[in-house]
């Protein structure tokens, strides 16, 4: 993480924490049922503010490149923002699962070595984290030599 240097450009961050669900342990039943109610939302909104923020349409974001959490929330938010389930690489999901903090950049170097990234495109990277803090992160790719 550099100033300059050669690394893949972020465009735009987004964050946004829901205080009231911070103590995930003690959430009530009826808590836990408002908090997946508004997840898919919220992060959406994230989302679509990191884009916003970039200077560019969701359009022009190639891929989702984001935390393994499940497929069935991924599901929902690909639903809340009206974009094909292909814009997400959930490939790992089934692979890896969950893995914390290392889920987006476990996403962000299997692409890479898949030869999935194209340089001088669009990746928007995602997560959501204890707390209920939702973050997006949007990069433009500058190949290889950027790793």
């Amino acid at each position: 993480v550099a100033v300059g240097g050669a690394g893949h450009p972020v465009l735009s961050y987004a964050c946004r924490t829901l205080g009231e669900y911070a103590d995930v342990i003690a959430l009530t039943e009826e808590q836990m049922q408002q908090f997946g109610q508004e997840y898919p939302r919220v992060l959406a909104d994230v989302m679509r503010t990191a884009a916003d923020r970039a200077g560019l349409d969701f359009d022009d974001i190639d891929l989702v490149i984001p935390h393994n959490v499940n497929m069935f929330s991924w599901r929902q938010i690909t639903e809340e923002m009206d974009i094909p389930a292909e814009r997400v690489f959930l490939d790992n999901v089934a692979r890896f699962s969950h893995c914390f903090a290392s889920d987006v950049l476990l996403n962000f170097t299997t692409l890479r070595q898949a030869g999935r990234l194209v340089e001088g495109r669009h990746y928007m990277l995602v997560s959501v984290g204890f707390g209920a803090t939702f973050a997006a992160m949007v990069i433009r790719y500058h190949g290889p030599a950027g790793n």
